[in-house]
C-alpha cells in the first residue's frame, strides 16, 4: 500500500513539474485564400487568386479541369461549402472538402472561364469568410 502511495504521489508531483497544457485554440479564418490551377499535360503550378492556362494540341484536354484550393487556414475544424459563381449553384461534390475540381473547356469550346467561391466556416466558433478565385483557360493554337 505504501508503494502505490508513493507511485500516486509521484505522478502527480511529475504532472505538476511538468505545467499544465495550454488550451486548444479555434482555427483562424482570417487569414484564408484560394489558388487554382487548369489541369494540363504541363507540372502546372497553383497561383493565388486567378490562374491561366493554353491548351495546345497534344497539350492537354479540352475540355480539362480547373483545380481549387483554399489556403492559409491553420489547423483547425472547418467546414466548406462551394458555389459555382457563374451559375450560382451549390458545387455538392466538393461538400466539406478543402479543395474542389470543376471542369473547363478552352474559349474556343466553351467560356474558357471558371469562377469557385468557397465559404469557410471555423466549426469551433462559427467565424466564417469566402474566398474566391477564377480560372482561364484559352485557346492558344486556334
Amino acid at each position: 500500500m505504501r508503494i502505490n502511495a508513493a507511485i500516486g504521489l509521484s505522478a502527480v508531483a511529475l504532472a505538476l513539474a511538468m505545467g499544465h497544457a495550454e488550451p486548444a485554440h479555434a482555427g483562424n479564418v482570417g487569414n484564408a485564400g484560394m489558388e487554382c490551377y487548369v489541369d494540363t499535360f504541363r507540372f502546372d503550378i497553383a497561383t493565388a487568386d486567378q490562374c491561366t492556362s493554353l491548351w495546345v494540341p497534344n497539350g492537354a484536354h479540352d475540355p480539362s479541369v480547373a483545380v481549387f484550393s483554399v489556403t492559409g487556414l491553420p489547423a483547425g475544424n472547418y467546414g466548406f461549402v462551394w458555389r459555382n459563381l457563374e451559375n450560382n449553384a451549390i458545387v455538392a461534390s466538393c461538400a466539406n472538402q478543402s479543395a474542389c475540381a470543376v471542369q473547363i473547356a478552352t474559349d474556343r469550346m466553351g467560356d474558357g472561364i471558371a469562377i469557385l467561391q468557397a465559404t469557410v466556416t471555423d466549426l469551433d466558433t462559427g467565424a466564417s469568410r469566402q474566398v474566391q478565385a477564377t480560372a482561364y483557360y484559352f485557346d492558344g493554337y486556334t
